[in-house]
């Protein structure tokens, strides 16, 4: 007695029962993505993008504008414990990129100096071009009516610069004005007026001057 046979030849596609469903798939992926595919995946990366960029700029200027509040506090405790040794205005330059600002005499913060009841070094290292977020200079000069204010700072707010002449200003070069912002709402929050002219900040050309000190 022969068995009978119920065995299912095997044929091209049969591990595919809708052949043709799976022969238009395979097509598709030969294919790649159509035009609409490749439209919505851009347009879901440019959507993506106009969020994280502006979210990690806004981060970015906020450590841009803490570094600059960290230096110039540490600025201002040197330059007071200076002035409380010495009875003098210091002077600190951070070098120019052509090699300028290196000596003894542009460091009095940092360096040694031979006048009478130095005690430094009131910094931890000499000043450089590294201390400005922007690697740009960054300098302490020993007056408030320098070419960088309007001649002196006003405090309070109103009226006439309140101080001028004799002390210490820090100014940062090449700071652009929504970090000078940032800046000057950490210090002069409550100072009424121009932001720009007004209060221990002021701003203009990318140069930020901001008030350590008056003798």
């Amino acid at each position: 007695m022969h068995q009978r046979n119920t065995s299912t030849s095997t044929s091209r596609g049969s591990s595919c029962p809708q052949f043709a469903i799976c022969r238009a798939v395979q097509d598709q992926r030969a294919r790649g993505f159509t035009l609409m595919e490749v439209v919505v995946v851009v347009a879901i990366l440019a959507l993506l993008a106009g969020v994280v960029v502006p979210v990690f700029r806004s981060a970015q200027q906020d450590g841009q504008a803490s570094k600059i509040l960290a230096v110039a506090d540490t600025l201002k405790k040197a330059t007071e414990k200076h002035f409380a040794d010495t009875g003098r205005l210091a002077t600190e330059y951070s070098p120019t990129t052509a090699g300028a600002y290196t000596a003894a005499a542009q460091h009095q913060l940092s360096m040694a100096q031979t006048y009478a009841n130095w005690r430094g070094p009131y910094l931890d290292h000499p000043l450089t071009r590294a201390d400005n977020p922007f690697q740009d200079a960054v300098y302490v000069y020993p007056a408030l009516n320098i070419g960088q204010t309007s001649g002196g700072f006003n405090l309070t707010g109103g009226g006439a610069n309140t101080h001028t002449g004799a002390g210490q200003t820090a100014v940062f070069y090449g700071v652009p004005q929504i970090v000078a912002e940032r800046v000057d709402a950490a210090l002069d929050k409550n100072i009424p007026g121009s932001w720009l002219a007004t209060g221990r900040v002021e701003y203009s050309n990318n140069i930020l001057a901001i008030f350590l000190m008056a003798q």
